[in-house]
């Protein structure tokens, strides 16, 4: 009887924690934040850190997440990320200013209609690799917004 109690908690256990298990754009201060077995990396450069896979290949990300490329021009400075897909900004951790951004035009990111720039007034480059990818579709990224 005692050894069934003990079955049951461990099922019980187990169900809980993988309910729990930590997706792609969640917060974390490290990889193992992420992931135990090393699959998802914690990014700490971003706010509250990311929970991402490094180099990704089209459709290979995790369900909820799109393989995006940044930087792809030139293509030595590329760098292939599973984000976290959005369709509105609600989707995202909007408290540590994540938003849900699109593809723009030749793979420049929009927010709210408007291209987001880096510190030198260049365009952020990033493209969706998916092929499965709907037009609708963004991805969580953080976005900084100045008043002006």
């Amino acid at each position: 009887m005692k050894l069934g109690i003990v079955a049951a908690l461990c099922v019980g256990a187990s169900a809980l924690a993988a309910g729990c298990a930590p997706k792609i754009g969640d917060s974390c201060s490290n990889s193992a934040d992420c992931s135990v077995d090393g699959e998802r990396v914690c990014d700490v450069a971003q706010p509250g850190g990311y929970c991402t896979i490094a180099g990704c290949d089209p459709d290979s990300c995790p369900d909820g997440a799109l393989c995006v490329e940044w930087r792809f021009m030139p293509a030595r400075t590329s760098a292939t990320w599973c984000m976290e897909d959005c369709r509105k900004d609600g989707d995202c951790r909007q408290k540590a200013g994540y938003r849900c951004v699109h593809q723009g035009p030749s793979g420049t990111v929009v927010y709210d209609g408007e291209t987001i720039l880096d510190p030198t007034d260049a365009p952020v480059l990033a493209r969706i690799t998916d092929i499965e990818r709907r037009d609708d579709k963004g991805f969580c990224a953080a976005v900084v917004t100045s008043e002006k």
